[in-house]
């Protein structure tokens, strides 16, 4: 039956005729609401008291002063003196990891703990719990950047699963260096010396229909930079031969820009050792390059391993909390059972500094016009999966981005980055409906992503503190 619903505080000045939404799907209504306009600039970047109609999974219409028809069962928020922006994407995820302390036997051995076996058999059989906390964060698309073959697996379970963010994903990396601490028998790093052992490796990438093929790009004192960036630039031909894109982990700009002289599409990380400069911004220029910061990740290791990590009030709320319990075990672990690292770190006890000259480098490359992302490095440890959002943005907004510029990372840019410009990171109509109502206006102060009333993803709306309470 139809009903005629004539939502609060809008003025019925258009025809039934001209508002009612196309037939076909569940339709969801958003009215009263402030959309944001990330990919806009000046007055065209809010649109006040707007009512949005969303069915089968994408926006039919964004309505001014309506009056609307629509079937009985219609979802409706109450969007007055609310926010609705694009659904945000966290452009560097590892899935393979947790956040805790056991996730990265490579830097801390806690195998006499947790053998690393059985942590990354909970991360396999919690991978709906991660998803859920990353919508519950607002994040609805992620890319995981690199780990074992079974992250495409992960992609699948994502894409059959309704309470997941959307994925793209690279498989194992191509690295330059061996971490044979982290070989189950698929592992997530694997050590290339030629170029065909890589481009072997990369054509077993490409046949799991691979968004991204991910090179690991560790250069140490006495390696051989140009036999390495033949290995880098064989990797990325094959990639681009085959319709993908190149992701490189480089943070000194040496590697970086031997990085993108090989073709890299995806620096994966900031420059942290120097400032960047004309010859790396040319570079990027001509590579048409995305650019991730990912801060936090370089301050949630130490912290976490110097036991001085603690819980932002959004991680309180929205992070699982399986790990956030684990994140206070070095309290209970026994001096004998803990890494030599760790040890010392936890008899310095420093807060680490912020990366000064990667924030500086971020805001002279977002004003030579290089595309940034928004990314977390999510995994990895003292970095949680979904809220560790807000930490990586609050470091994106002290290196002087406004909080539009830093919106805009993590969602028209992290489209991009999620390979899906044309149907995300946008409020507009024949957009994908993922979206995130707000009680806090977001161009206020970054922080203000924290108050997330209602996650829509591909159409259906999620309550963030439910989904939280149906994680176990």
């Amino acid at each position: 039956m139809l009903v005629r619903l004539l939502i609060p505080a809008i003025a019925l000045l258009a025809t039934a005729a001209q508002a009612a939404p196309p037939a076909g799907g569940p339709v969801v209504v958003i009215n009263g609401a402030t959309i944001v306009h990330p990919e806009r600039a000046g007055a065209a970047v809010l649109e006040p008291d707007s009512t949005i109609i969303i069915r089968g999974g994408r926006i039919d219409a964004i309505l001014h002063n309506a009056a609307i028809e629509l079937t009985e069962g219609a979802t409706v928020i109450d969007g007055r003196g609310k926010w609705v922006v694009p659904g945000l994407v966290d452009a560097h995820v590892h899935f393979f990891q947790s956040g805790n302390l056991y996730t990265r036997p490579d830097v801390a051995d806690f195998n006499a703990v947790v053998p690393y076996a059985q942590e990354v058999a909970r991360n396999q059989a919690r991978l709906d719990a991660t998803f859920k906390v990353w919508l519950a964060s607002g994040v609805t698309g992620v890319v995981d950047i690199g780990g074992p073959f079974w992250n495409f697996d992960v992609r699948d379970r994502a894409a059959a699963t309704a309470a997941a963010p959307r994925m793209a994903v690279a498989g194992p990396l191509i690295s330059m260096v061996a971490r044979p601490q982290l070989d189950l028998g698929d592992p997530p790093i694997i050590r290339i010396d030629t170029v065909e052992a890589g481009l072997a490796l990369v054509r077993r990438v490409l046949a799991r229909d691979a968004d991204y093929v991910k090179v690991w790009f560790i250069h140490q004192p006495g390696d051989d930079l140009a036999a390495q960036e033949a290995i880098v630039k064989a990797a990325g031909d094959a990639a681009h031969a085959a319709g993908r894109k190149l992701a490189v982990h480089a943070t000194e700009l040496l590697v970086a820009k031997a990085a993108l002289r090989a073709g890299a599409d995806y620096l994966v990380h900031s420059v942290f050792d120097a400032p960047v400069d004309e010859e790396f911004i040319a570079l990027a220029r001509r590579n048409n390059v995305i650019y991730c910061p990912t801060f936090s990740v370089m301050q949630g290791y130490p912290l976490a391993l110097s036991n001085l990590w603690r819980a932002t009030p959004a991680e309180a709320r929205r992070a699982d909390p399986q790990i956030l319990a684990a994140m206070d075990d070095l309290n209970d672990i026994p001096a004998d059972k803990r890494p030599e690292r760790v040890a010392k770190a936890m008899q310095d006890a420093t807060l680490p500094p912020p990366p000064t000259i990667a924030m500086q480098n971020l805001r002279k490359l977002l004003d030579a016009g290089i595309t940034v992302v928004m990314g977390t490095d999510a995994g990895n440890i003292g970095t949680l999966h979904g809220p560790s959002i807000l930490r990586e943005m609050r470091l994106m907004q002290d290196s002087g981005l406004t909080p539009l510029e830093v919106l805009r990372t993590a969602t028209a840019n992290g489209a991009l980055a999620l390979g899906r410009p044309e149907d995300l990171g946008k409020v507009a109509p024949g957009q994908l409906a993922d979206l995130v109502v707000l009680d806090a206006d977001p161009l206020a102060d970054t922080g203000n992503l924290s108050q997330v009333y209602r996650v829509v993803k591909d159409g259906r709306v999620y309550d963030p503190q439910a989904l939280m309470d149906s994680i176990r």
